[in-house]
């Protein structure tokens, strides 16, 4: 139905309840007719989720003294053919969508899916922490882009108790994918030595993960790995201190890391991959990425006695401090992790002042690390997954 008259119908439907209302407390004329709460009821359900998008949008209308015209081609979208999608989840602020709220979009999806289930946000910053529990599997998230759509939270590792359960929006289901949204956690940059301060973005405890074009801000400990298989593509990754870690096999291709570390001396590091043992088959691969920012950074730290981080074909800028690599203050770990460049480019790349454990890798020994075949994406990442 057309604006006038939708405004005209549920002004009418509005106009019954009130009336139901009234005629349920206090005793009227018979000669009018009684209406119940009942038959209102019928009527809303009848209609769906349209009149809650209209309540919506008389709300706005208050707040704003605009009224909302909704645009419905922002929820056609081309992952609906390409990924068989059966069920499609639309959130927006103004009252345009089925849910106004990320999480409750997320609470909608079916739970063990066999198909995919797309939510699509429109443009804005959500702020709330969401959780997408191991039983929302299948699911696929689409912004409007990685600068307009942000879910965003502010816990620390002190408010929250522990670094782990510090995030913006944590997702443990697998076969999780996003496209064109931006990840954010608020907390302001923590003074140098300040503890208690880490505040994660994203934490991945799920396999089989995959972002294209997505952002994700913060500071110390920015994006959590945490376990699984990961892919990131055309990515835009902020932070200051071991942004980027945990113990997740992880690959991004193509990816911006920007660098906001402050401070004197060295004063972050990119990575911090936490491989304990031989038997885990986990690790980072950067390959076409590029470092950039403020700062002095490490490329990576030795958080576990394996720790496992490659980077290929990636232009670094000066603010890659000239030795590289960290032993996290335990040289016995300087024998056991795996540290290794190939073919990187820019005055960050200058392996001159490395420190021995670092590795100035061969075309085969990189190899293993540098398409999809190291998180196994022959199986489960589309091979033209960015093209949309």
């Amino acid at each position: 139905m057309n604006t006038k008259r939708s405004i005209l119908f549920w002004l009418s439907v509005t106009a019954i309840a009130l009336l139901s209302i009234y005629t349920k407390n206090f005793t009227i004329s018979s000669s009018l007719p009684r209406f119940t709460t009942t038959s209102i009821k019928k009527v809303i359900e009848k209609s769906g989720n349209e009149f809650l998008s209209f309540i919506r949008k008389i709300f706005n209308y208050l707040r704003t003294g605009h009224w909302v015209t909704c645009d419905a081609s922002k929820w056609k979208s081309p992952l609906i053919a390409k990924y068989g999608v059966t069920l499609v989840l639309t959130v927006d602020q103004k009252g345009c969508g089925k849910f106004t709220t990320f999480q409750k979009a997320v609470d909608a999806v079916p739970d063990n899916a066999a198909k995919p289930t797309l939510i699509i946000v429109d443009s804005g910053t959500y702020r709330e922490k969401i959780e997408i529990k191991k039983t929302k599997s299948n699911l696929i998230v689409q912004g409007q882009g990685y600068q307009k759509t942000f879910l965003t939270w502010n816990d620390t590792a002190a408010s929250s108790n522990g670094t782990i359960y510090s995030y913006s929006v944590g997702v443990f289901a697998p076969k999780f994918f996003a496209y064109s949204i931006s990840f954010k956690n608020t907390n302001p940059a923590p003074p140098t030595g300040v503890a208690g301060k880490q505040a994660v973005a994203l934490r991945i405890g799920g396999d089989q993960s995959a972002f294209v074009d997505c952002g994700f801000y913060g500071y110390q400990d920015t994006l959590h790995a945490d376990v699984g298989r990961h892919y990131f593509k055309n990515c835009f990754i902020e932070g200051s201190v071991d942004y980027i870690f945990g113990n997740g096999r992880s690959l991004f291709e193509n990816c911006t890391l920007n660098t906001v570390a402050s401070g004197p001396g060295i004063n972050g590091a990119v990575a911090a991959q936490q491989r304990a043992s031989l038997a885990e088959k986990t690790g980072f691969s950067f390959v076409n990425c590029k470092i950039q920012g403020k700062g002095l950074v490490w490329l990576g730290r030795a958080w576990g006695v394996y720790s496992t981080t490659v980077f290929i074909k990636t232009s670094m800028t000066e603010i890659v401090a000239p030795e590289g690599w960290n032993n996290w203050k335990d040289p016995s770990r300087e024998q056991k992790v795996f540290f290794g460049e190939h073919a990187c480019t820019g005055p960050g790349a200058n392996s001159k002042s490395r420190v021995k454990y670092g590795k100035q890798l061969s075309l085969a020994e990189a190899t293993p690390y540098m398409d999809i075949s190291y998180i196994d994406g022959k199986q489960w990442v589309p091979h033209d997954i960015d093209d949309i």
